[in-house]
């Protein structure tokens, strides 16, 4: 076989070995020289899954793989320039080998490839040896092995996002502090010291429904000029921030972007670019927050569901691509960043700056979270002189409530690092000593957070408050009476403690029955129907809300609770200690004990 019958049999190998819901796209007569097929992945209804499910194919065949390390590996020679093309794709380049005489295909990724990058960054060498291991092999009607090189792409997609975000850092421009006192003489008139006076005092106090009040005002107002209208439903904002005026997640997401839209819509009437590159950097923060929330909630909540598990695979597939989205909103916010930098605007960045500080940390948490093997430590080097810079400025014009935020969000961060802490503390009480107190109290509200305290330690309150948050963040509102399944939660909430019936009777023990996907995704013991069971007389009742469950009163037998049933003519009954709550540690430790007993009112 020549080259050419070679290269087409291959071709028709690797069609053949490709799972049914693959697209796989010609790319003969586009402009990929070099790359052979465009790869979309369908879902199981047999629609294509979108940009991020798309990948690039280089296919080689040879009439006989040359195998190596003990048959382990196949060695394929290539060009430098070609794979130095295939690094430069902003989509996965995934260069597949195939044996002919065998009818084998093997893959490695391109684009995520250090080994790779590294071999041809400074040779002179005209062709290198690409290295395949045979356990990268796709099989025909093999689950496993599609589903391996599937988890490739996934990782080159978020190295290229990590890779976008890595050349928006690359654009920092470092500032001289005389830079910084010579922007503050040069202010004048300018967007910065446009403060209301009152409005100010208001945040300070934290008086939000003065807030709301007068710069609700003067925002509707249609004498007002748009900068004061600007800059008042900048304190608007502020306080929806601090106490919103809704109570369901949603509902707060809605108003905040309309905030946000709305501080866009006014600065288009101001026709100055300060005000302008503020808003959409507010809007851009804000977008980013949506997608981080919802990305770090998934994460949370994917942790209880089995890795081969279809819930999991499912949620797995909306995780990487929020991943990918979020990258993307934080590559433009810090281009934005870099560019106030450059141009000067110390204050519209220390304003963007402050808000995108609080969220950072989380995403750091989520890319550990996600066992990603790529690097963020350009991230971090980034974080650290930007918001050196920041603090530097906003100590230097005395903004407290900036400072304060900016403050918190580092402390909090970085609390194990006392080095760190110890020298931003310095510079700031250098340049404005008069929040000594200031500091020492975000000091002391940051080591609580951080006290050693386990889940089952922490109050009812507490622990209801986390899965509050992660239900909201997953949708899922117990505040939302208009929700089917965050009454569900709400009911699961209602049902968490069970101290006021169980301190009744020594006897008297409540079984949660855990189940379905929301169940699941919070891992939450009382989302589900509960079982009332006397532990002595071996009586059960079921049902969904406890407190009907074991006190009802009804005319007809069968509708009665448990109390009103048996513990009314029961003479036995034994109440625990006056100082007696239920815990969960408690609960996990008494169903292990009467294991054999509450397995048979699993059906309740």
């Amino acid at each position: 076989m020549n080259a050419g019958e070679i290269g087409e049999e291959a071709g028709r190998i690797f069609k053949y070995k490709i799972p049914t819901n693959w697209i796989a796209r010609s790319q003969e007569d586009q402009n990929d020289h070099g790359i052979d097929y465009e790869v979309e992945i369908k879902d199981s209804l047999g629609k294509a899954l979108g940009e991020d499910n798309v990948f690039k194919i280089q296919v080689k065949g040879e009439l006989n793989c040359s195998y190596i390390n003990d048959g382990q590996v196949v060695s394929h020679s290539i060009k430098v320039e070609r794979l130095k093309y295939y690094l430069s794709f902003n989509i996965p380049v995934i260069l597949v080998v195939v044996d002919v005489t065998l009818e084998k295909v093997f893959w490695v990724s391109i684009t995520d490839s250090e080994i790779i990058r590294k071999q041809i960054e400074n040779t002179t060498d005209e062709r290198k040896s690409v290295h395949l291991p045979i356990q990268n092999e796709l099989i025909r009607k093999n689950n496993d092995s599609s589903l391996k090189l599937i988890a490739a792409v996934k990782q080159c997609w978020d190295y290229l996002s990590i890779r976008g975000i890595k050349k928006a850092v690359e654009g920092y421009l470092t500032v001289k502090s005389e830079e910084i006192d010579k922007s503050i003489n040069d202010i004048g008139d300018a967007f910065f010291k446009a403060h209301h006076v009152k409005l100010d005092r208001l945040l300070l106090q934290r008086d939000f429904t003065a807030i709301y009040e007068q710069a609700g005002q003067i925002v509707q107002s249609p004498i007002v000029p748009p900068k004061d209208r600007f800059v008042a439903l900048s304190y608007y904002a502020e306080a929806f921030e601090s106490k919103p005026y809704v109570v369901i997640k949603h509902e707060q997401i809605v108003e905040r972007l309309k905030i946000k839209e709305m501080l866009v819509q006014i600065s288009r009437e101001v026709r100055n670019k300060i005000y302008g590159t503020t808003a959409i950097g507010r809007l851009r923060i804000e977008l980013f927050r949506i997608k981080l929330e919802q990305l770090h909630a998934l994460h949370v909540s994917n942790e209880n569901f089995d890795s081969k598990s279809i819930e999991y695979k499912l949620m797995d597939g909306q995780t990487h691509q929020l991943y990918i989205d979020v990258c993307r909103e934080l590559q433009k916010i810090i281009v934005l960043c870099n560019k106030l930098l450059n141009q000067r605007q110390f204050d519209v960045l220390a304003t963007l700056f402050t808000e995108l500080a609080r969220f950072l940390f989380l995403f750091k948490m989520v890319h550990s979270a996600r066992g990603s093997k790529l690097s963020i430590e350009f991230l971090d080097n980034w974080y650290t002189q930007m918001f050196e810079f920041v603090i530097t400025y906003v100590s230097s014009i005395s903004d407290t409530y900036r400072l304060g935020r900016l403050y918190f969000s580092y402390s909090r961060d970085e609390y194990k690092d006392r080095a760190k802490l110890a020298t931003i503390k310095e510079l700031v009480l250098k340049l404005f000593p008069e929040v000594k107190d200031m500091l020492e109290k975000i000091d002391n509200q940051v080591k609580e957070i951080y006290a050693e305290k386990s889940f089952y330690e922490a109050s009812f309150d507490e622990q209801k408050a986390f899965f509050t948050n992660l239900a909201k963040s997953l949708g899922i509102d117990p505040d939302d009476s208009k929700s089917r399944e965050g009454r569900f939660v709400k009911m699961g909430l209602q049902n968490y403690d069970p101290t006021d019936v169980m301190k009744n009777c020594e006897n008297l023990f409540v079984h949660y029955n855990p189940a379905g996907m929301i169940a699941q995704q919070l891992g939450m013991h009382s989302l589900g129907m509960i079982t009332l069971v006397c532990l002595k007389h071996h009586y059960a009742r079921g049902g969904w809300s406890l407190t009907e469950v074991y006190d009802q009163d009804s005319e007809d037998d069968f509708l009665q609770g448990f109390k009103q049933q048996y513990c009314n003519q029961c003479n036995q009954c034994t109440l625990r200690q006056n100082d007696w709550t239920w815990s969960l540690k408690w609960h996990n430790q008494e169903v292990s004990k009467h294991k054999a007993l509450l397995d048979k009112f699993r059906a309740f």
